[in-house]
């Protein structure tokens, strides 16, 4: 515990942290890439697959894609997850079990992906009214929250010519994360 209690041991914590999540949100954003089908041609999505395929290769052989299911970004990012806690409980002198360091890593990769998909529909909004219309710069946060928005918009029609799905999608997934994934963070606690 006295590791992290000085200034650089904080600040290489810090840096830690701040790189597993990197790569978590990388392997996230492959995920939801492939489920939404987004264009591989733009350059973002060239980039995040040319990053995250030498992650996924080992996943890929057991788990090979199929379809929109990446399943193999998922399982990657759970490992390094499970690895990240595993460490921190190594530098803490805390023994995490198994169960709490799979049900830590699920949480936390459950929150990452609806947080992204949260983010994501804000931006989309906003660029909405920004930038109106067809925008092929912006076209990718279009492909990546349609899959989100599309069940919401056959339950909600337009009123006035204004899309309120968005709304109910982010109460939606604020609401999944504060009831499921913060009853499953208690229980995981319970075992740390």
């Amino acid at each position: 515990m006295e590791t992290f209690s000085s200034p650089v041991g904080q600040g290489g914590l810090f840096l830690f942290q701040f790189l597993i999540g990197l790569v978590i949100f990388v392997l996230m954003l492959r995920f939801l890439m492939r489920v939404a089908h987004v264009d591989w041609r733009n350059p973002i999505v060239h980039f995040v697959a040319k990053v995250t395929n030498p992650l996924c290769a080992p996943a890929n052989k057991v788990l090979p894609s199929r379809g929109r299911w990446d399943w193999a970004a998922i399982v990657t990012a759970l490992v390094i997850q499970g690895l990240f806690v595993w460490v921190i409980g190594l530098l803490t002198e805390r023994d995490f079990g198994v169960a709490a360091i799979v049900l830590a890593s699920t949480t936390e990769i459950m929150n990452q992906l609806l947080d992204m998909m949260f983010w994501l529909i804000i931006i989309q909004v906003i660029l909405s009214w920004v930038s109106p219309g067809y925008n092929p710069n912006t076209e990718i946060f279009n492909q990546l929250t349609r899959p989100i928005l599309t069940p919401f918009q056959r339950l909600i029609p337009p009123i006035s010519g204004l899309d309120l799905s968005p709304i109910a999608a982010i109460v939606s997934i604020k609401l999944f994360q504060i009831v499921v994934v913060g009853s499953i963070v208690q229980v995981a606690q319970g075992l740390l």
